[in-house]
């Protein structure tokens, strides 16, 4: 990356960084060592590998545009190519191993220690480089690309394998990208069926794709593609094969899981839901049935159905391309009350005694309470404030009457078996009986993970997860002991095209079908599907890596046209 940073040397030859003093007395000790790696110069590389805040903690419209341009494969490639055509690409000079870095003053390298010099360098890249690069026909050129290369999936370029599901207007099955290889799910939502739900808030009818492409988390549902075809919108993501914690819970032997095992999915469920929460969303649905198991014993986070907030890191499509919207302050209330009967916090349920303008609302903590109900559903083998629950108060209703009774007496009865408190079978262990309790506080304020001040590490540290490594389970480097046996993955094509896989749906679901799955919405209504079309750039950068490693005479036309080579092939003139 360019940087305002500059290299010399003293007389001693000793290295001199420009940057601020704390970073240069940290190198220059290091220059200074006959054992260090030597300085050896490293290629520019334009793009950020860490979150960024600015030197007071603010960053400005033109950083913000810049950072998504950076981490965007086609930004990286047209920035790159404008800085080094108009000079300002710079060398720098770094260690081969940065392990290496021994500072005998503990003051000097702490945790920010490289803040100053990242400040330095987007500050320099924005002013040096960014804004002359808008100003130029290279800008223009980039849009264009972006565009063009964000809008290049199509049904073509993938195989269907097998029917996974279907439900409503959407349907989900096992794809396989031609270009690649890959595998995953498709999940196919008719357009017709997005606008009647969200008919009264339109401006909703991406909010599920757009919160799956903000969320980058290794225990939240991954989003490879989305496109659409005139009469439905697509999304594509990992293949999750395991099943969910519902499923794993049914074929439990015991009739519930082991308090080790369930101890590992709160840990990671939690790590999810705290990150939905950093980026100002709420998930509102935690459920054991929306919580996936991977081959590889891990869970993940599924169904953005209903999760809200505001979305930090959105582009926004328009005539003149993309542009980067500012980030948004973090979503605190929310008055709807959705969510899934049994899981749903008393801050929602009270919500539906009273009129949308008499509610006090609710935050992210109703996710920790829904936790805490799938959590100890998950040990127990059964809800904590079921309606069909036994006890002293219902030992004079019938539960065959219980659903006779009107939705507010329903709600009110729930509410006080919540304040009356959990009671746990025998084999739950202090810590964990103590973790539940705490995630079932009733006040949201005392709920476990909801402090003000102490926040998601008073989750972690919890004695609970006493046990747990947080850092390697962020990275995945814990080893589940239970992984779901599963049959190898088939890559035999059963479907000989997207219309032939469609069909056997209809045929499959010809007595439950209550939509025309294949008529197109009107032009007007097209337009809420603008902004659809995407790809990740983990994936898009995986597509150009493989388009390098083929070779030339056998690169897929697909992974050419996301190179861009096809157009060089079109447009070469004959010898």
């Amino acid at each position: 990356m360019g940087s305002a940073a500059s290299v010399s040397t003293d007389a001693n030859g000793a290295v001199r960084l420009q940057t601020p003093s704390r970073i240069v007395s940290a190198f220059l000790n290091l220059a200074n060592k006959p054992h260090h790696a030597p300085l050896v110069a490293a290629k520019t590389q334009w793009k950020i590998t860490q979150p960024y805040s600015g030197s007071n903690g603010e960053v400005s419209t033109n950083e913000q545009e810049l950072l998504l341009l950076l981490h965007d494969p086609v930004g990286q490639k047209h920035i790159g190519a404008f800085a080094k055509k108009i000079l300002t690409s710079e060398t720098f000079f770094c260690w081969k191993k940065i392990s290496e870095l021994e500072v005998s003053n503990n003051t000097v390298a702490t945790a920010d220690f490289f803040d100053p010099l990242m400040c330095n360098i987007v500050a320099d890249m924005c002013q040096s480089t960014f804004l002359r690069f808008k100003t130029t026909p290279e800008y223009e050129a980039y849009k264009r690309d972006l565009k063009d290369t964000y809008n290049k999936v199509t049904i073509e370029d993938f195989e269907y394998l097998e029917l996974l599901g279907s439900g409503g207007f959407g349907r989900v099955v096992h794809a396989r990208k031609k270009s690649t290889g890959k595998h995953y799910a498709m999940k196919i939502q008719l357009k017709s069926g997005l606008l009647d739900e969200h008919h009264d808030q339109l401006s909703q009818i991406t909010s599920e794709k757009d919160i799956l492409q903000v969320c980058h988390n290794p225990f939240v549902l991954d989003m490879q593609y989305s496109f659409q075809t005139p009469a439905h919108a697509i999304i594509v993501t990992e293949l999750v094969r395991g099943g969910d914690l519902g499923d794993a819970l049914k074929a439990s032997r015991d009739g519930y899981l082991h308090e080790d095992r369930v101890r590992l999915y709160a840990a990671e469920i939690g790590l999810a839901l705290n990150h939905m929460h950093e980026l100002g969303l709420i998930y509102r649905d935690l459920k054991p049935g929306n919580v996936l198991l991977g081959e590889d014993g891990h869970v993940i986070l599924a169904d953005m159905g209903l999760a809200a907030g505001f979305d930090p890191t959105k582009l926004k499509k328009e005539e003149n391309g993309y542009r980067y919207e500012p980030i948004q302050p973090k979503l605190t209330r929310r008055k709807t009350t959705v969510g899934t009967r049994g899981y749903m916090a008393p801050e929602i349920i009270s919500g539906k005694l009273v009129k949308r303008d008499q509610r006090p609302g609710y935050t992210f903590a109703v996710d920790f309470w829904s936790l805490g109900i799938t959590i100890f559903e998950l040990m127990c083998g059964f809800q904590p404030f079921s309606m069909h629950s036994g006890g002293n108060f219902f030992q004079e209703v019938a539960n065959e009457e219980i659903f006779r009774l009107s939705p507010r007496t329903q709600h009110k009865i729930e509410l006080q078996k919540m304040a009356q408190g959990v009671s746990f079978p025998p084999h739950l262990s202090r810590h964990a009986q103590d973790f539940l309790n705490r995630l079932l506080e009733v006040s949201m304020e005392q709920r476990l993970g909801c402090n003000s001040e102490k926040g998601f590490g008073e989750f972690m540290e919890h004695p609970f997860f006493e046990t747990v490594d947080w850092e390697k389970l962020m990275m995945k480097h814990i080893d589940p002991k239970f992984k779901p046996a599963l049959p190898l993955l088939s890559d035999k094509k059963i479907y000989n095209s997207y219309e032939h896989m469609m069909s056997h749906f209809d045929i499959r679901d010809k007595d439950f079908i209550r939509h025309d799955w294949y008529a197109d919405p009107d032009p007007e209504m097209q337009k809420h599907f603008e902004t659809w079309d995407y790809i990740s750039q983990y994936t898009l950068r995986a597509e150009l890596g493989i388009a390098k490693e083929l070779d030339e005479t056998n690169i897929p036309y697909k992974v050419l046209q996301l190179t861009g080579e096809d157009s060089k092939t079109k447009n070469a003139v004959p010898k």
